[in-house]
């Protein structure tokens, strides 16, 4: 995979592009279908993507709570996981300053998924038990 690809706020196109190549898993669609959740940058919501001219490559999105705690989601496009896509947006991510200065961040990754579980790991995430919809729950605790 060359590195011409950038970095750019989510907005609405990358979510239909990416809806073609996420998983059919449950999860997975929830993130994009959430009922009334808004697909532009909210107080409550952040959102990013790779792309790569017009090409979608990765998307990843920060959803907060009422009491600020953040859920991280992160879908790479199938034809070009296991590059470091992933791990890559997911570190963008936790440099910008509305999540850095999160004190609480969590994520939520399929047991299967290997290469998730060693991104957050390097991400200094630790696990924490399983989400309630059975995945491996991990979180990001920082100290103020």
């Amino acid at each position: 995979m060359d590195q011409d690809h950038t970095v750019v706020e989510l907005r609405p196109e990358h979510l239909t592009q990416a809806e073609s190549w996420v998983s059919s898993q449950s999860p997975a669609k929830t993130l994009l279908k959430q009922p009334g959740a808004s697909l532009a940058p909210t107080s409550d919501m952040f959102g990013w993507a790779i792309v790569d001219g017009n090409e979608v490559l990765a998307i990843a999105t920060i959803t907060l709570t009422k009491e600020h705690v953040g859920y991280l989601e992160c879908r790479v496009k199938p034809s070009i996981r296991r590059q470091g896509v992933g791990s890559e947006l997911v570190g963008y991510v936790l440099q910008q300053p509305a999540v850095d200065n999160l004190v609480h961040l969590h994520a939520a990754v399929d047991s299967g998924n290997i290469a998730a579980q060693k991104t957050l790991d390097a991400h200094d995430f630790s696990r924490t038990g399983y989400a309630a919809d059975g995945r491996l729950e991990y979180a990001r605790h920082k100290r103020r």
